[in-house]
């Protein structure tokens, strides 16, 4: 039985300890679809660039399709792909 309550001990701790990180919108997809299109020139020749260039098609559909998670998801793996790291967007500058 003390394995069990040790078990489930830090579980809760550690849910506690690290918050939700909040959901996936519209501007992460597009700042990280401009990151990845900014920075695909130098690295389309990458040993992973079928693979990044897939993860990016598939991260634009579903930032298209409302699925921002799943976008942010497939575009970070892209951008990991061709060695680059992702970048969180900044919060909407005011406009000049």
């Amino acid at each position: 039985m003390a394995g069990v309550a040790l078990a489930a001990g830090p579980t809760g701790q550690s849910a506690a300890a690290h918050p939700a990180a909040p959901a996936a919108t519209l501007s992460d997809c597009q700042h990280l679809l401009k990151q990845f299109d900014v920075a695909w020139p130098a690295h389309r020749e990458s040993a992973h660039a079928a693979s990044a260039r897939h993860n990016r098609d598939l991260g634009a559909s579903d930032c298209q399709n409302g699925r921002y998670t799943d976008a942010v998801h497939h575009l970070r793996r892209a951008l990991h792909d061709i060695g680059v790291k992702p970048v969180k967007s900044a919060a909407p500058a005011a406009a000049h």
